[in-house]
C-alpha cells in the first residue's frame, strides 16, 4: 500500500528498469533491477510478494534463456535465482497454506504440455502436482492446503480434480464424456520435425475418417506462427477447433499445424529468431511442414491450401504469395500486410522501428509480392478491426488492383479483430467452403 512497482522499458524495448514509488507523493525511490537484451526485454508478469514478507518478492525473467523464478527483496541490492529450468515458467499461481512452497504453471521437459509444479521457495527444489498428461489449469484453495486441477489432452475431453499440495492425495470431481465420440472421426497425431538449425518443431497432423493410406488426400495447413501462441498442445481438441475435424471427417483432408520457431514456450533464442526479420524462419519451418507433406504417399502434392487469423493471416499471405505454386487456395484473415501499419509496441518490439529497419519492412511487405498470386486468394478482416486496422488490407487491395490482379475479399460489418458469436458460423463457412470449392 506504500509503494507502487513499475516496469518501464525504452522505447527501442531492449532496456527495462522495474521502480519504485512512493505512493502517496508519486515520486520515483529507487531503481531495484534492470535488464537489457540486444533484441528485446518483455515483462510479461506482475511481481508477486510473498505471504510472510512484506519486501520480498518473486519475478519472473528470461534473462538466462527460459522464463524462471528470482526471489528479490526491496531493501537489499541481493537476487537469488530461484529456478534453472530449460523449460518454461508460464504464472505464477500462489502459495501453500504455510507460505513456504510457491505453485506455479510450467511446461516441464514437453512445451506442448502445461503442468502444476511446488517449488521450495528457499532452496528451489521442486515437485510435480499434476503427473497427468496433459493441459492443466489450476486454482488453490483460499487455506492454500489444495488445488482444484482442471485439465484435458488429446485423449482427454476433461477431468477435474483435488488435490493436496502437501500429501498429493487427490480426489475426482468430474469426468467429461467424449462429446463426439459416436461421431467417426478421423485420427489425430503428434510429429516432431527439425528445423535448418536442427531444432524440434512440433506438428499435428488430422486424417480423414476411413483413412485409406493408397488414396491422395488433399490438405489444409491451419497456421499463426507468431509470438505469444502456441497451437500444438496437449489438450482436447474441440470447441471452435472442431471445424477441423469435421473437414477431415466430412471432406476428407488431411488437417495440418505446426509451431514454427517465433512461437511461444519455447525459450527465447527459440522465439526471438524473428527479430528484425518477421516471417523468415517461419516461412522456412512452414516448408519444411510442406515438404514432409509432400513426402507423405497419401498427401496429393497438387491440392496444398492454407488458412490463417491475425499473425496465421500475414503468414498465410506470405507462404501464398512468396512462394507461388506450392498453394491452390489460401485464406487469410485479420492479416497484418505492412508491420509499419502495426501498433508501436509489438511491431517495434520485435522489427525495431522502421527508420532503423527499412530492409526487414520491406520484405516482410505482403504489397511486395501481389504479382506473384498463383491461385485463389480471399482475404477476410472485420470491417471495425482496432487491432490489424483496415488500412492493412486496404492498401493491400489496392496494390491488387493497380497490378490488374483479381483477388477475393469480404468483410464483416462491425466485428473487432475476431468474428465472435453467431457469425462465427458464418465465418468457418465461408473459409471452408472458399477451400473446397477451389482446390479441385
Amino acid at each position: 500500500e506504500n509503494y507502487i512497482f513499475l516496469a518501464e522499458v525504452n522505447r527501442d524495448q531492449n532496456h527495462m528498469w522495474f521502480n519504485m514509488y512512493d505512493t502517496n507523493t508519486g515520486k520515483k525511490i529507487k531503481t531495484l533491477f534492470e535488464e537489457k537484451n540486444d533484441k528485446w526485454v518483455e515483462p510479461e508478469h506482475a511481481a508477486v510478494f510473498l505471504p510472510n514478507s512484506n519486501s520480498e518478492f518473486l519475478w519472473l525473467s528470461e534473462r538466462d534463456g527460459f522464463m524462471n523464478l528470482y526471489k528479490y527483496d526491496i531493501n537489499s541490492s541481493n537476487v537469488s535465482q530461484l529456478t534453472d529450468f530449460s523449460w518454461v515458467i508460464k504464472a505464477i499461481v500462489g502459495f501453500d497454506e504455510e507460505g513456504k512452497t510457491v505453485i506455479i504453471l510450467g511446461t516441464g521437459n514437453d512445451a506442448r504440455e502445461t503442468r502444476a509444479y511446488k517449488i521450495n521457495l528457499k532452496n528451489g527444489k521442486f515437485e510435480l502436482l499434476t503427473k497427468e498428461p496433459g493441459s492443466h489449469s489450476i486454482q488453490i484453495s483460499s487455506d492454500g492446503k489444495y488445488i482444484l486441477d482442471s485439465y484435458s489432452s488429446m485423449e482427454e475431453p476433461g477431468v477435474v480434480k483435488r488435490k493436496s499440495i502437501k500429501t498429493g492425495k487427490e480426489a475426482t470431481i468430474y469426468t467429461s464424456k467424449n462429446p463426439i465420440e459416436e461421431y467417426q472421426l478421423g485420427t489425430t497425431e503428434f510429429l516432431t520435425l527439425k528445423s535448418e538449425d536442427g531444432t524440434n518443431l512440433y506438428g499435428r497432423i488430422i486424417k480423414p475418417a476411413n483413412f485409406d493410406e493408397n488414396k491422395k488426400y488433399p490438405v489444409l495447413i491451419y497456421v499463426y506462427g507468431g509470438p505469444h501462441a502456441q497451437m500444438v498442445t496437449n489438450s482436447w481438441l474441440g470447441g471452435s477447433n472442431l471445424w477441423m475435424q469435421w473437414m477431415a471427417a466430412e471432406q476428407n483432408y488431411v488437417v495440418f499445424t505446426l509451431d514454427n520457431r517465433g512461437s511461444a514456450y519455447r525459450g527465447f533464442a527459440f522465439e526471438s529468431v524473428i527479430h528484425r526479420q518477421v516471417g523468415k524462419a517461419e516461412m522456412e519451418d512452414q516448408l519444411i511442414g510442406v515438404n514432409y507433406l509432400k513426402s507423405l504417399p497419401f498427401v496429393d502434392e497438387n491440392r496444398l491450401t492454407v488458412h490463417g487469423w491475425s499473425y496465421g493471416g500475414f503468414m498465410t499471405n506470405s507462404l501464398m504469395l512468396r512462394y507461388p505454386g506450392v498453394f491452390t487456395t489460401a485464406v487469410a484473415g485479420g492479416p497484418v500486410t505492412d508491420w509499419k501499419y502495426y501498433e508501436i509496441m509489438y511491431g517495434e518490439r520485435y522489427m525495431d522501428r522502421w527508420q532503423d529497419n527499412e530492409e526487414g519492412f520491406e520484405k516482410s511487405k505482403v504489397h511486395n509480392y501481389v504479382k506473384n498470386l498463383d491461385g485463389k486468394l480471399l482475404e477476410i478482416t472485420g470491417s471495425v478491426d482496432p487491432v490489424v486496422v483496415p488500412q492493412h488490407s486496404m492498401s493491400l487491395l489496392q496494390e491488387f488492383v493497380k497490378n490488374k490482379i483479381q483477388v477475393d475479399f469480404f468483410s464483416y460489418p462491425m466485428h473487432p479483430h475476431n468474428v465472435r458469436g453467431v457469425d462465427r458460423v458464418h465465418l468457418m463457412k465461408k473459409v471452408l467452403n472458399y477451400i473446397i470449392i477451389n482446390n479441385q
